[in-house]
């Protein structure tokens, strides 16, 4: 089936070309962004970008018209969406605009989206995009891009599997300047959710020091300015049982995520050297030495990131089957953030998420947690 897909915000995230590989013979390097996926995607052209900074415009016009011929730019994501009428719509405006955006991609008659995260930067936005989505019967699914990172979905099946016993702890460590809260966090948040495999029911959290009073309501700048937004540390329950500590101040050493899942046969560590599975073999605690193991794991893939992200969605809308990364769970994150800052507001207390429910919950899917 071909597809026409338009794209609203023309930022490197949207328009960077795939790196190059190793070695020619071996293709490019993992698209890493919404055109470069695209373009590796057979039936799908993109017909027009949008973008108010001109520069952008022509940079996209630039790197994409030899794959697209007709490619058109706009400076007006309504007019582009009435003129062009896409079947797929790629959103990747700031981190506090995308709630417009969405919704005209809802009324535009789109039949799937791809919304950058966060889904919002409020609960009212986040239960309006959910329910604007839902009553038009559009597929959406936002870019939560750890869900279709091939070391993430191993882990997430690794755990859940048994391998290591019943999940019952997951500690996350994240830093540096981009370890904000609706940056890196909302990232590191929603990877949570996906490994524990259930809601989350309550949260402990501190913001870093210079963040006391920041309030509940989003400050930041689009993500711009790491001075805008606070790193946090945080302890959540899970409705199963899983409990899960977060260290994610931002003067601490930059890095990828390092996440360790812990049950009672193992441990499952995920960081920049890959995965592995950790052991102790105990005859006799007492008496004798334990033996311990480690045994790396290999992901097996042959599409990853934002490539997958999309054909997640054009899978779904052919199949009807659930996306890895739906609104209602990307609307969990939003929730969690949110408690994230009503426990620093009230004296870093325990914040139930019951009482951030919208009125009509809907409840996750399997993948979301």
């Amino acid at each position: 089936m071909a597809y026409r897909a338009a794209l609203i915000g023309l930022s490197w995230i949207v328009a960077d070309p795939a790196g190059k590989a190793s070695h020619p013979v071996l293709g490019t390097d993992v698209p890493y962004s919404h055109a470069s996926a695209l373009s590796a995607i057979p039936g799908v052209e993109v017909v027009a970008g949008c973008d108010i900074v001109p520069a952008a415009r022509e940079r996209f016009l630039e790197r994409w018209t030899p794959r697209w011929p007709g490619l058109k730019a706009y400076d007006d994501y309504r007019e582009m969406l009435a003129t062009e009428k896409p079947d797929l719509i790629g959103i990747a405006t700031p981190d506090h605009l995308h709630a417009e955006p969405f919704g005209a991609a809802v009324e535009s008659g789109a039949r799937g989206i791809l919304c950058e995260k966060p889904l919002a930067v409020s609960l009212a936005e986040a239960d309006r995009m959910v329910a604007a989505s839902r009553d038009a019967g559009v597929t959406v699914n936002v870019n939560y891009t750890r869900r279709w990172m091939p070391e993430w979905v191993e882990a997430r099946r690794i755990a859940h599997d048994g391998e290591i016993g019943r999940l019952s702890q997951i500690v996350m460590q994240m830093g540096g300047p981009r370890s904000m809260l609706y940056r890196n966090h909302t990232h590191g948040i929603d990877l949570l959710n996906y490994l524990a495999g259930a809601p989350p029911e309550w949260v402990i959290a501190e913001l870093e020091p210079g963040f006391e009073d920041y309030g509940t309501a989003y400050r930041g700048d689009g993500g711009n300015d790491p001075a805008t937004e606070p790193g946090a540390n945080y302890y959540v329950a899970y409705q199963n049982g899983v409990r899960a500590y977060v260290m994610g101040m931002k003067d601490t050493i930059a890095a990828e995520m390092v996440v360790h899942l812990v049950g009672p046969d193992g441990r499952l560590v995920v960081d920049l050297e890959g995965i592995r599975v950790q052991g102790m073999a105990n005859t006799d605690i007492r008496t004798t030495a334990g033996v311990p193991s480690i045994k790396p794991i290999r992901p097996k893939f042959s599409v990853a990131g934002f490539q997958a992200a999309w054909q997640d969605l054009i899978h779904s809308l052919e199949t009807g089957e659930d996306v890895q990364s739906p609104p209602e769970s990307a609307r969990q994150t939003v929730a969690l953030t949110q408690a994230i800052l009503l426990s620093q507001q009230r004296g870093n207390v325990k914040v139930q998420l019951a009482e951030l429910a919208p009125a009509s919950a809907v409840p996750s899917t399997a993948n979301a947690g």
